[in-house]
This record gives structure tokens, sequence and C-alpha cells, in this order.
């Protein structure tokens, strides 16, 4: 009895040993199981942040623009960034530390079988907008909001007034056009110098004088040395404005720009851009706002471009000016009445009066322009103290450009938001006022045409294309080990 007694507790023992046994063996392999998938994860977001860690260093030296450039120096392909994250999911499950060190056991024996891109976000995607919210981003970063939004109350206040004025729309040649005409109607009577013998009497109006010069070339007037003036040229055929852009699949619920931050966007453009009054040397086009502005080909034509319409600028608010003076009106009117008392015509006083007025304002408008270039402030409306000519001056005013000292000389560095004065002008202040004027989609695709022409002019970046750089990915991996586990793991990442 007693050898059955021991021999019924053994095998209830193995048979108890055998369930403990089975169970430790299943909680195991659950514990595998998890330790796996869990080591899959944690190999993607480290393989997903190495990925990332391979931005393009020129885009972010000079514009603080953190996209990965899919080309990577070659033939631009989301493939290339998918083999990238694949080969750093793979060095992640290599335990191997060195030849001649102890391999560790690998229990896991895990390893990536697929990588797929699903998802991911172009510089060009959605006429822009996916570089247009970094630009804004960084502004945030780099002024704050505070600021940013200070200043934009300045700015908007000193936009309310270019819009009350008609500063961008009034069309001053039209109406100079038409008083001329009314000039022209007008009959003046010939002078007797004999019995029966008339001659015809020419009107020496003062304003043709002025007028004369507006068929000169502008840049003629307001540079003195011409050969001073940039003459890069590119190919736009051969950036991203000119061609179809790759597609990416959009902001993926990102935030766009809003129309308030669209002024953000414009001191982003002025913070990273050359222009004429502040070049730099990596520019591949000196003149790179002047380019936004104007979509040319050479700096030349851009500037030429601009200085037209700082000119129309200012010819608007000088007119504005001239005719809510007083004094200067009068002036005016005494020069147009002795004028139509000598041709013996007094219906020409008035269009004479006004044409003189149009004249000194384009003087006034040319020679503001010229301060302008060389670095002075123009207010918007200008007072009796900040008016340059008298109409004596006007009359003779292309020998007064000679002068090259700026009247009002800028302020440069950063100033407070509290601080800032946009009673006063530089030529960057009459640029952020045109850049207002430029369609949406034209600022950005023509500022990734900058950024293109510039990146491609460092080491390693000849075949540069935006629109090969990413800044959102959702990525998809397959993995197992050798146990027949697999696992799906997908994430997404992006850098703001």
């Amino acid at each position: 009895m007693k050898r059955g007694c021991r021999g019924s507790i053994t095998i209830y023992l193995a048979l108890t040993f055998l369930v403990l046994t089975a169970l430790i063996f299943t909680v195991l392999e659950n514990v595998r199981s998890q330790a796996g998938r869990l080591s899959l994860e944690c190999a993607m977001d480290l393989s997903l942040y190495s990925v990332f860690a391979e931005y393009n260093r020129e885009l972010l030296e000079q514009y603080d623009l953190f996209f990965i450039d899919t080309g990577y120096g070659g033939k631009p392909s989301i493939d290339n960034t998918a083999r990238h994250l694949k080969s750093y999911m793979h060095d992640n499950f290599d335990l191997t530390i060195d030849a001649a060190a102890i391999r560790p056991c690998d229990f896991l024996q895990m390893d990536v079988s697929q990588v797929e891109i699903t998802g991911y976000s172009r510089a060009t995607d959605e006429g822009g907008a996916v570089l247009k919210r970094q630009a804004v981003s960084y502004m945030k970063e780099r002024y704050g909001v505070s600021y940013l939004e200070a200043f934009c109350r300045q700015f908007e206040t000193s936009m309310q007034k270019v819009t009350d004025n008609q500063l961008l729309t009034r069309d001053i040649a039209a109406e100079r056009m038409a008083n001329q005409q009314a000039i022209d109607a007008i009959e003046i009577p010939p002078l007797q110098i004999g019995e029966d013998e008339y001659e015809e009497i020419v009107l020496d109006n003062p304003a043709d004088a002025v007028n004369a010069t507006r068929t000169a070339g502008i840049l003629n007037l307001v540079i003195d040395d011409m050969s001073s003036l940039s003459n890069e040229e590119v190919r736009l055929d051969e950036y991203v404005s000119a061609r179809k852009a790759a597609e990416g699949g959009g902001l993926f619920g990102r935030q766009r720009v809003t129309a308030a931050e669209d002024l953000w966007y414009h001191e982003y453009l002025l913070d990273k851009c050359s222009c004429y009054t502040n070049p730099m040397d990596k520019a591949r086009l000196k003149y790179q706002v002047e380019y936004i502005l104007a979509g040319k080909n050479n700096d030349t034509d851009n500037l030429k471009w601009v200085v037209h319409r700082l000119l129309f600028i200012r010819e608007v608010a000088n007119v504005v000016y001239l005719f809510h003076d007083s004094a200067k009106m009068l002036e005016a009117e005494a020069l147009a009445l002795t004028l139509a008392a000598v041709m013996r015509a007094p219906d020409l006083a008035q269009p004479v009066k006004i044409s003189i007025l149009f004249a000194w304002a384009y003087a006034e408008s040319v020679y503001d322009v010229k301060q302008l270039l060389l670095g002075s402030s123009i207010p918007l409306i200008k007072d009796d103290k900040s008016w340059h000519y008298s109409i004596e001056g006007m009359l003779h005013y292309q020998t007064h450009l000679s002068d090259n000292t700026p009247a009002i000389p800028s302020k440069p560095g950063e100033q407070a938001a509290s601080d800032i004065d946009f009673s006063k002008l530089s030529y960057k202040d009459y640029l952020r006022i045109l850049l207002t004027t430029v369609p949406e989609k034209d600022s950005v695709f023509r500022m990734m045409d900058i950024i293109e022409m510039d990146i491609r002019k460092t080491a390693g970046n000849k075949s540069f294309y935006i629109d090969a750089c990413v800044d959102f990915i959702r990525a998809r991996v397959y993995g197992g080990s050798r146990f027949d586990n697999d696992w799906q793991i997908e994430r997404e990442y992006f850098f703001f």
C-alpha cells in the first residue's frame, strides 16, 4: 500500500508539472509575441527618426525649412525614402555589435519584410500651402505671435491709407491724358503780325518739359551708374513654376495659413530673400523679392517692373498731396493764368494748371524713387516739410537728381513692434505693400523657384527639386520573426 501511495503522488506531480510547463510556455510565447511587436514598433519609431534626420541641410541653413529631399542627390522618388526606412529597420534588428565581440543571444530574431509609404506631403502640394505653412511656423518661432500681430496691426493701418487714397488703383495716366486732350481741344488765337498776316502760337506749357522725360527709361532717371545693376539671367523653364510639379497628399488635415497670416509669410519673403537695397552673395538672381513681384527672367527687368510700380504709387500719392495743398495749388494756378493770358486763351488756365500739378507730382515721384533706391525713407503721403521740389525746381528736376544723399535715411535693424513707424517707408516697406498685390500661388511658386536656384548652387544638390521634398510621411511596415509571427505597424511623422 505504501508503494502504491508513493506511486500515486508521483503521477500527480508529473501531471501538475506538465500543466505548469504548458502554462509557462504559453505565457513565454505570449511575452515573446508582445516583445516582438513592441520591438517592431520601437524599431519603426527609431527608423523614422533616422529618416527625418536626413532633412536637406542647405534648405535648413538658407531658408530655415525642414524637408526630406527624396532625391538624396540623385533621381527623386518616394521609393528612395522607403528603401532608407527599410535599411534603418534592418539595422535596428541587427544585434551584431562588432566582429570580435560576443554576439548577444537573439531570442526574437526579428526582421522586416516590407515597407510602404502610404502618404506624404510635398512642399508644392495645394499650391505650395505645405511650404507656406512651414515658413509661417518659422516666423512664429523667430519673432513670436505677439510681435507679428502688433506688426500687422501697424502695417494694416498703413494699408488702409493706401486703400483710402487709391494708391494702387487710381489711373493717373488716364486722368493726365484726358486733361491733355482738353488742352489740345482749346483753340489758341493766332498772333497778328501784319495787316493780313498771322502767326500760329505754340503753347509753351511748363509741364511739357517734364512730360518729355516720361519716355526715357525710368532706370536711367533713378540710377546714376547703370553698370552697377545686376545682369543675372535665368531660364525659367528649369524651375518649378514652369513645370507640372509632382503631387503628394497635401496637408493631411494640418492647418492652412490663414488670410491673417499672409502678412507673416510676406515677412518671411523679405527676411530670406535679397532685393536691390539688400543683395546677397549666395543668390542666383540678386533681386529676389523683385522676381517674386514681377516674375521676369532677369534682374534688370524685375527691377524695372518694381520701379515702375513704385513710381505709380508715388505719383498717385503726390497728386493727392498737391491737390490738397492750397499754397501749391495757388502757385500752379498763378503760372497757368499767366500762360493763359499770354496765349489770350482764358479757357487754358484750368487744364494747364492741372497739367502743371501732374508734372510737378511726377518730378517729385522720380526723386522719391531714387531716394528709396539710395536707402531713404519716404512717407506715403507727404507734407510741406517732406516735399522736395519747388515749382521752379520741378522745371529743372533732372539736373537735381545727381544728389545721391538719402533725404531721410532708413534705420537699419529690427524694431520692437511698438516702435514701428510706417509713416516713413523704406524701399523694403514699399516692397511689402506690393507683395499684397501678388496672387498667392505666384508668390509661393516664385519663392520655390528661388529656393531651387540657390540650393542647386550648393555641393551635392545639383539635381535638387523642391517638389521632391516632403515634410510628412505615413509609413506602414510588415515584420515578424522566425516563429512565423507577422505584424503590421503604421505611423505618421511630420516636422511641424
